[in-house]
């Protein structure tokens, strides 16, 4: 794997207004500061440090071209203390009323293929990095400060109670994650502009057939789709411009990692999209991690980016060469040093945890996978799913910083159960209001009860229960028992209630949608 451009070199984004103000200022996903020109910290108005004002002039219009293009070059920052200066590497490129840019601090060690991976995060920070550009060049809305402390308020109290998921060590009251979480709410209701999710997830359906109906979106999916839309409204009755959510699919960053073949990623996240858009029009956007890594860049660019980078593929999968290549972005860009998750794995007790609980995870969800089943012994298939376990640790922590830095601004919800002090924070994917029933061993398996490693049960009642499908073929009355018995009591009485019976739901093309509970009286 090659070696990334440190990510701690990235100084800051900005957004600098042709009449001088600058517009916004982001080190990072937990740190925006839209500023005034007269409290930034940086001398934006002189680009170059010099002594002689008609030098200052003359270097800030030889090197700040209006041109498309993206344009590169050298300063000296200077300090809002007359002592400090450094030097940066700037990518600055022209917006119509201004500038956009990010800024490196300077590396004389930098080699010169770290130098062409750094162009290339430029730009995709320039082209996706501030993706609430239009908010962000908006003026503050008419509201009062008082009055934008009451909605952020209000819209805080509504998404802690309908949508945050709390965990059993949560700290989301003690270690100021509600107040972080509220500070983006707030950036948002000051300029009276949609709040704007993020949200990694949706990647694709579970190899494994004792989990799901099978290999398109479902039931399950429209759920989720449903408590978006339930979410989005409770918020727009106190607040009018409402809710957007950026779903940022992790299909192909793990597929070739949990059994999946790219195509089947591609085919699922399509069917995704369309039903999303169906159900609640303008309610979801959609992102492949091939439209972020690879979208706007020549297959030239692309091909010297990742030449020297190469990822691991233990699980025998039908690879695509567009998915391929944004892996290898990804990690080129993004990924972090193999020995230090090594080391973090003998040292650190949480991200152990974290390995153990995959490679437990990766067991239950490969077991039945060609590459899994045909190995010799338990021991061996063991051994498999720690290495998955071990590439999908570098491959989720690249893709988590690669979220960060090109969501800057919005809220981050996650599938996983987080302690929500930030920059994340769980969510319960489907609303209390539909579900009579969550699965209480789902959490141990480091993820709240998804689409796409269960499916659904529509009981007599109406609400639904989210249940891998072998447990639901399980419970009839009828059927031979198979693995009830993971499930608590109450939900084992719900589901084996005597007189009804499940029956499979389908789509008018034929497609399973999910179980129902119906009466056999």
């Amino acid at each position: 794997m090659a070696s990334s451009y440190p990510k701690d070199k990235i100084a800051f984004l900005y957004i600098h207004r042709e009449s001088g103000e600058i517009g916004f200022v982001s080190q990072s996903a937990s740190r925006h500061v839209p500023v005034l020109a007269a409290k930034c910290d940086f001398l934006f108005s002189s680009m170059v440090a010099s002594d002689k004002a008609e030098d200052l002039e003359a270097a800030k219009q030889a090197t700040r071209s209006v041109a498309p293009e993206m344009n590169k070059y050298t300063i000296s920052m200077l300090g809002a203390a007359a002592d400090q200066e450094w030097t940066a590497t700037v990518y600055e490129r022209y917006i119509g009323s201004g500038f956009e840019g990010v800024v490196f601090i300077q590396d004389p060690n930098l080699q010169e293929e770290d130098s062409e991976s750094m162009s290339y995060l430029a730009s995709l920070l320039l082209d996706n990095g501030v993706m609430t550009r239009d908010c962000l060049l908006e003026p503050f809305s008419s509201h009062t400060p008082q009055e934008v402390d009451d909605i952020t308020s209000q819209v805080v109290d509504i998404i802690e109670k309908n949508y945050i998921h709390f965990p059993k060590h949560d700290q989301w009251f003690t270690s100021g994650g509600k107040q972080r979480f509220a500070d983006k709410v707030r950036y948002h209701v000051a300029r009276n502009i949609p709040l704007e999710f993020v949200l990694p997830a949706f990647p694709v359906k579970s190899c494994n057939p004792d989990k799901t109906l099978g290999k398109c979106p479902d039931k399950a999916e429209e759920l989720a789709i449903h408590s978006m839309k339930i979410v989005a409204d409770l918020i727009k009755a106190v607040y009018a411009p409402g809710v957007h959510y950026n779903v940022a699919s992790d299909g192909h960053v793990f597929s070739d990692l949990v059994g999946s073949d790219d195509a089947a990623v591609d085919s699922y996240g399509e069917m995704f999209w369309e039903m999303a858009h169906n159900l609640y029009p303008g309610l979801v956007n959609f992102f492949r991690l091939d439209e972020f890594l690879l979208d706007n860049h020549s297959d030239k660019d692309i091909a010297k980016l990742i030449s020297n980078t190469t990822v691991e593929h233990p699980v025998a999968t039908e690879l695509t060469a567009n998915a391929e290549n944004a892996r290898r972005a990804l990690m080129c860009l993004f990924g972090c040093d193999e020995s230090t998750v090594t080391k973090e794995i003998k040292e650190d007790p949480e991200t152990r945890n974290l390995y153990r609980g995959f490679s437990r995870f990766m067991l239950e969800d490969l077991y039945e996978h060609k590459s899994c089943k045909n190995l010799p012994s338990k021991s061996a298939k063991k051994k498999l799913c720690s290495q998955v376990a071990f590439l999908m640790i570098l491959r989720n922590r690249a893709y988590s910083a690669m979220v960060e830095w090109l969501f800057p601004l919005q809220l981050r919800i996650s599938i996983h159960p987080h302690p929500n002090r930030g920059p994340k924070y769980g969510i319960n994917i489907i609303h209390s209001s539909l579900v009579a029933a969550q699965r209480s061993s789902e959490e141990k398996n480091f993820h709240i009860p998804t689409p796409w490693h269960n499916a659904v049960v529509e009981l007599a009642d109406g609400k639904f229960m989210l249940l891998h499908s072998k447990v639901i073929r399980g419970s009839s009355m009828q059927a031979t028992e198979m693995a009830c018995e993971q499930l608590e009591l109450s939900q084992q009485l719900v589901l084996k209630r005597q007189g009804y019976r499940m029956t499979l739901v389908t789509y008018p093309d034929g497609r399973p949608s999910h179980y129902r509970q119906v009466s056999v009286c």
